[in-house]
């Protein structure tokens, strides 16, 4: 582990400055030095190591925070040392050589200890072990103790609760009893899922499972909702069709989606089926907008708009655009401008190709014909637009309904080969303008 980790930090020379100095400053004052959780997660799956996460014991929150604004700013290329955390108050140490943060936290109290193993050492290690008790997941519980000596040179894992077996046996498990550990925090339930479905090959823990199963319907909903964003579209962005089949299985799909009624389980099986396609369509990673659209593509307009808002899912303009788009392709029947209304639903969306994949995947698992959209956009672009309203203005109509309504009647007859001059277009809007009574000036 030592020597992965030093090669980690060589590759990143900036980060391995500061964690020197912190290796001698913070023993110097009294306190011991700990690297924690994802990096360390990483380097034993073979990952490349993202964000740093560190822990100090035998300090209090103040002095902690004094030893850091202590520290010299050429040598530990620390720009800025704020407080933040809400619940779990840290210390976010800004560098100045890029825009990533560095959490440091002290150990919180009240864990829940085990008995030291052989070669822990009590007085400097219990207050570490304790903390990582309080984490969710046992891979996520690792520590490594720098050296005061040799700083980031040398060092000792701690793996108290079997992380590294279970990186091996590929598996997500809480620490110690799973039902306390969501019981704390009811979004562990979704990162669980998360997590496992970013590792290709993992499952859950039995335990750790039947715990979600008993608990996740009542608990999910006490969730942060912007917390709970962040883990499911982690989630669904490294395995959409897999978290979808997570979520069923564990009777999440109906507090995660209660829009759905009572078809959720057959809803969660069309979502999934319909995730399948588009990655074979798309590729990998799905753009965002067709991945939350296709969450909600089976409810009504409104009540999508709706559920994505309450979710806190991200760019909702683009998610609600790409889910008008769906619902206007799907239905034309309820269109008076079918062609018209049709191509500017299509012009309107960021992401054409997305969408219309996204089409086609409803109609697919509906098991409904789809229409060939690649030569209907083909003769959209085309044929000219004749009369647009720059035209309108100029002859008197006003921005609003009647100049919506002569714009797609104009286009409809034109694509559907009706009109075929500029002249004859210009005929059909003027005739419109003098039936709803508009004068020109």
């Amino acid at each position: 582990m030592g020597k992965a980790l030093c090669a980690a930090l060589r590759r990143r020379p900036p980060l391995r400055r500061l964690l020197r100095v912190l290796a001698q400053a913070i023993p110097a004052a009294g306190g011991a030095l700990y690297l924690v959780g994802g990096f360390l997660r990483n380097i034993v799956e073979g990952r490349e190591p993202g964000d740093v996460d560190l822990l100090v014991t035998g300090l209090s929150y103040r002095r902690t925070g004094d030893v850091l604004r202590s520290l010299p700013v050429k040598v530990s290329g620390i720009r800025k040392v704020v407080a933040a955390g809400r619940h779990f108050p840290v210390h976010r140490i800004a560098v100045d050589w890029g825009k990533e943060y560095i959490d440091v936290s002290t150990a919180r109290p009240g864990g829940h200890p085990r008995p030291l193993r052989a070669g822990d050492r009590p007085d400097d290690d219990r207050a570490a072990v304790d903390d990582a008790s309080r984490r969710d997941f046992t891979i996520n519980a690792l520590l490594f103790r720098f050296s005061p000596d040799r700083g980031v040179d040398d060092g000792r894992l701690l793996d108290p609760f079997g992380g590294v077996e279970d990186v091996r046996r590929k598996r997500i498990r809480c620490v110690g009893e799973a039902s306390d550990r969501f019981l704390e925090d009811p979004l562990r339930i979704v990162r669980a899922i998360r997590l496992k479905n970013e590792r290709r090959g993992f499952v859950l823990d039995p335990a750790t499972s039947s715990a979600i199963r008993r608990l996740g319907r009542r608990l999910l909903p006490a969730a942060s909702p912007d917390r709970l964003s962040v883990e499911l579209v982690r989630a669904l962005s490294a395995d959409p069709a897999g978290t979808i089949d997570d979520l069923r299985r564990h009777g999440l799909m109906k507090p995660l989606l209660p829009e759905s009624g009572k078809s959720t389980s057959r809803s969660a099986e069309r979502i999934a089926r319909r995730y399948r396609f588009l990655r074979r369509s798309l590729g990998a990673p799905l753009p965002l907008p067709v991945l939350l659209g296709n969450l909600l593509a089976d409810l009504p307009f409104e009540a999508a708009v709706g559920a994505a808002r309450r979710l806190r899912l991200p760019d909702l303009r683009s998610v609600a655009s790409t889910l008008r788009c769906l619902h206007i392709l799907v239905h034309p029947e309820a269109l008076r401008f079918p062609r018209a209304e049709t191509e500017a639903a299509l012009l309107a969306t960021e992401d054409t190709r997305g969408c219309t994949a996204l089409y086609r995947a409803v109609q697919h698992t509906g098991q409904r014909p789809a229409k060939n959209l690649n030569r209907f956009i083909s003769k959209c672009r085309a044929t000219t637009f004749t009369v647009t309203g720059i035209w309108l203005e100029k002859n008197g109509v006003p921005e609003g309904p009647v100049r919506r309504e002569i714009l797609l009647r104009v286009r409809e007859e034109t694509l559907a080969g009706k009109v075929r001059r500029p002249v004859d277009a210009a005929r059909l809007a003027e005739s419109m303008r003098r039936e709803y009574g508009r004068p020109s000036r």
